[in-house]
């Protein structure tokens, strides 16, 4: 623990809710159209990678390691510093990179791995929040420009796990159930008032379609990009057939200014 801060509700311009979906298979080709398309701008030192390892469990569960390169070898670019960041609920953070693929992909490409439930952090408060009033911030994503690499599925409470509740992972302890019990729609739009992705990404070449932890997957052959997360998450939901403004935390987060989750205000560009 560092020091108490107290932060704001961030307020998205509504240009940033453009929505870019490329279709196919490939997803350096997918991931490089999307970003080029959308024209991303990083003027932060560091870039911070949030992928979905909630599980020790193969894609569509859990982030591919080749979408994750695909980003990597697209932000190089930017010449920042660029590091893989992940807090895991249901196994050991270190114990998934080594599984999924993630400590070669960090050795291949000298980026840094962090494991949030053991980050150093600050206690912030955020009078505005639903639930979570305070938050133990982990350092790691302090004055970050941060990409949500989340993958398509349902769940059993959330609705849909997209961008927004991938952020329960970039938290401390692995303990993620607290949040559940304080309120799963709250927490997450708590969660992302304290620290919004700047880019949302979501892979949705195969997806979960009977729960969040595996099941039943789908082929959408799709990926979604956007720097508005709520309206990324929007278009995810609906490619789930889920209405987006049905979901609780969605409906939240646009109320409480973190995007747009009306698909009538929301510019979708196909590719």
């Amino acid at each position: 623990m560092i020091k108490m801060t107290q932060n704001t509700s961030p307020k998205r311009e509504k240009s940033s809710s453009l929505v870019i979906v490329v279709r196919g298979d490939d997803p350096e080709r997918m991931v490089t159209a999307g970003l080029a398309e959308l024209g991303i701008k990083i003027p932060q030192r560091k870039i911070v990678i949030k992928p979905n390892l909630i599980a020790n469990k193969p894609y569509p569960t859990t982030t591919s390691p080749k979408t994750v390169e695909a980003i990597i070898k697209y932000l190089k670019k930017y010449k920042k510093e660029i590091i893989i960041a992940e807090g895991a609920g249901w196994v050991d953070t270190n114990q998934a990179y080594r599984d999924r693929g993630y400590q070669q992909l960090a050795e291949k490409y000298g980026v840094k791995l962090v494991d949030l439930n053991k980050d150093q952090y600050e206690k912030v408060r955020n009078p505005q929040a639903l639930v979570l009033k305070e938050h133990e911030f982990p350092l790691t994503l302090k004055d970050c420009y941060l990409v949500s690499a989340a993958v398509m599925k349902v769940h059993c409470e959330a609705g849909v796990t997209l961008s927004l509740k991938n952020m329960l992972g970039a938290t401390i302890g692995g303990n993620k159930g607290r949040f559940h019990k304080k309120g799963i729609h709250q927490s997450i739009v708590d969660i992302n008032l304290y620290k919004a992705p700047d880019l949302a990404i979501i892979d949705g070449i195969e997806g979960n379609i009977r729960g969040e932890l595996g099941g039943e997957t789908k082929k959408f052959n799709v990926m979604i990009f956007s720097q508005d997360p709520v309206a990324a998450d929007a278009v995810g939901a609906s490619i789930l057939g889920v209405v987006p403004l049905s979901v609780k935390h969605l409906k939240l987060a646009q109320e409480k200014g973190l995007g747009t989750a009306d698909l009538e205000k929301i510019n979708v560009k196909e590719l």
